[in-house]
């Protein structure tokens, strides 16, 4: 599922297609670990719509929590 999901994300990715929520944030993980905070500022979107989104991409196995102590948020990870 997790191959799949990176090949559907990377032929969008090189056609310039419209990418989903889930699979912008994903993308911003592929090029590094963050907190929610740190992926709302690199993203340039509000904080209330990227928690719900990683908790989504968590639910489904795509991202993991490091467990590196970032005050009271997780960093995340992308799974590969």
């Amino acid at each position: 599922m997790i191959k799949e999901f990176w090949k559907r994300l990377t032929n969008k990715q090189q056609t310039n297609q419209k990418l989903t929520r889930k699979e912008q944030i994903l993308a911003e993980l592929g090029r590094g670990q963050g907190t929610a905070r740190q992926l709302s500022d690199r993203m340039g979107v509000k904080l209330s719509i990227i928690r719900p989104q990683l908790s989504a991409l968590h639910n489904k196995g795509l991202i993991r929590d490091t467990n590196v102590d970032a005050g009271a948020e997780g960093v995340w990870e992308v799974v590969r």
